[in-house]
């Protein structure tokens, strides 16, 4: 019996804590700016001449990034997913050695997703955070902190896979 009330209250415990987790399922453009902020990103922000929607340059490093605000809507405008990517110029054309790279950093990672731009002698990555249907705040400082991991294992890739070359 003492078991059961102990599991029961361990319980309720748990429910308390979670209710008391500041929920988030979009982010304005201050709140996001404040976020980058937070994890030492260097933001500065924009509107997409478009649709208004937010637009944060930034840096990891040394390492110059974007992160596009999409889905959009209310005033202020509230966004429920964020694509953080950096593009880097190869400074040569784009070879067969540098799709195999790419292929082989997206078949080994989960966060994160390497890519070609045709015709522009680049490469990148990009990293999507959805907030939709809500998750907590911490949840979202913990994902905006894994982006400067994605950058770093995708250069990590690219360097071992040139120099295998």
């Amino acid at each position: 019996m003492n078991r059961l009330i102990t599991t029961t209250a361990a319980l309720w415990a748990l429910a308390a804590g979670a209710a008391t987790a500041q929920i988030t399922s979009a982010v304005t453009a201050d709140e996001l700016e404040a976020a980058l902020s937070e994890a030492g990103l260097s933001p500065s922000m924009i509107t997409d001449s478009s649709n208004g929607a937010p637009v944060a340059s930034g840096k990891a490093g040394e390492i110059n990034f974007w992160v596009r605000a999409l889905d959009c809507s209310g005033a202020p405008l509230a966004c429920e997913n964020l694509m953080f990517f950096a593009n880097f110029n190869l400074g040569r054309q784009v070879t067969a050695r540098d799709y195999m790279i790419i292929n082989d950093f997206n078949e080994s990672q989960v966060f994160g997703r390497a890519y070609i731009i045709e015709g522009a002698n680049q490469v990148g990555v990009d990293y999507v955070i959805e907030l939709g249907g809500g998750v907590a705040k911490e949840h979202l400082a913990k994902n905006i902190g894994r982006w400067t991991d994605v950058i770093g294992a995708f250069i990590e890739k690219f360097r071992a896979g040139q120099a295998g070359s």
